[in-house]
């Protein structure tokens, strides 16, 4: 009888939305994960690559999905790229081969545009917070100055 070793797995989160499920030619069911760009102003084709649907969970929540890949493996990325030859537009699909660590980093980019969204929230919340003194302060200033035979009205 033979044992399954013990082997170290990475546990990949990803949104609802970047997995869409279909069927292979032989008749498997397969879920497309799909890469969002590290750049927001990349416009090009997001990169993506194929786990059977088996392997992808939904989380307790039920916003989210999750994956366990093995630690020390590789995983075959593509992408569609456009390419021009003779005035014609020609896709091609680009297949890279990452290591499973890469591959994570790639697809939890999420977590560090997270932590640098929350430094501007902080950022955010301090310059809203020196607008309102300045107006405070700018009122007491006003009104301090303001003597009333000056007033229009009395």
């Amino acid at each position: 009888m033979e044992q399954k070793e013990n082997r170290e797995e990475l546990t990949i989160k990803f949104a609802k939305g970047l997995a869409e499920p279909f069927t292979s030619k032989d008749g498997k069911e397969l879920m497309r994960i799909k890469i969002p760009n590290l750049d927001p102003n990349d416009h090009s084709p997001w990169m993506s690559f194929v786990l059977p649907a088996k392997a992808v969970h939904e989380n307790q929540y039920g916003k989210g999905l999750w994956a366990k890949i093995p630690a020390e493996g590789s995983t075959t990325v593509s992408q569609s790229v456009k390419t021009e030859k003779n005035g014609e537009t020609i896709w091609e699909r680009v297949e890279t081969v990452l290591s499973n660590n890469q591959l994570k980093n790639l697809v939890e980019n999420y977590k560090t545009k997270e932590e640098r969204g929350a430094d501007t929230a902080g950022q955010k919340s301090s310059v809203l917070k020196d607008l309102k003194e300045k107006k405070q302060e700018v009122t007491e200033m006003t009104w301090s100055t303001a003597d009333e035979a000056s007033l229009p009205f009395r």
